[in-house]
């Protein structure tokens, strides 16, 4: 993917960083509603990258209830892991869904963003 930056009167084009991919993902995941989950895999597909990457970038989220990471799901339904600085809560994940009155709701981010598969 490319990026491009627009500073002024001064344009950028570069190749996307990490930094960047984590910037998207976050602000994907913000998208999916209260009550509602998404998979690893749909994320993937928007952004045509691997689903253990999303994985792995929501699993370093430094704000996990701003980011909501917890309504992102394995794609067999089960809802895979969950961790808060550093440490692994996967019952925490299912208490904040929980709380937010998830109930098989699935929030279909490429449909919503009509990206094709």
């Amino acid at each position: 993917m490319i990026v491009v930056e627009i500073n002024g009167d001064r344009i950028t084009v570069r190749k996307w960083s990490m930094r960047d991919i984590e910037e998207i993902v976050y602000a994907l995941v913000q998208l999916i509603p209260m009550g509602c989950v998404t998979t690893y895999k749909d994320i993937a597909n928007v952004l045509k990258l691997s689903p253990r990457l999303v994985a792995k970038v929501l699993s370093r989220n430094r704000s996990p209830i701003a980011i909501p990471c917890h309504r992102v799901i394995k794609s067999d339904g089960r809802l895979g892991g969950y961790t808060i600085n550093g440490r692994k809560a996967p019952k925490l994940k299912e208490l904040l869904l929980r709380l937010e009155g998830y109930s098989d709701c699935i929030y279909s981010l490429a449909k919503v963003l009509e990206v094709e598969d």
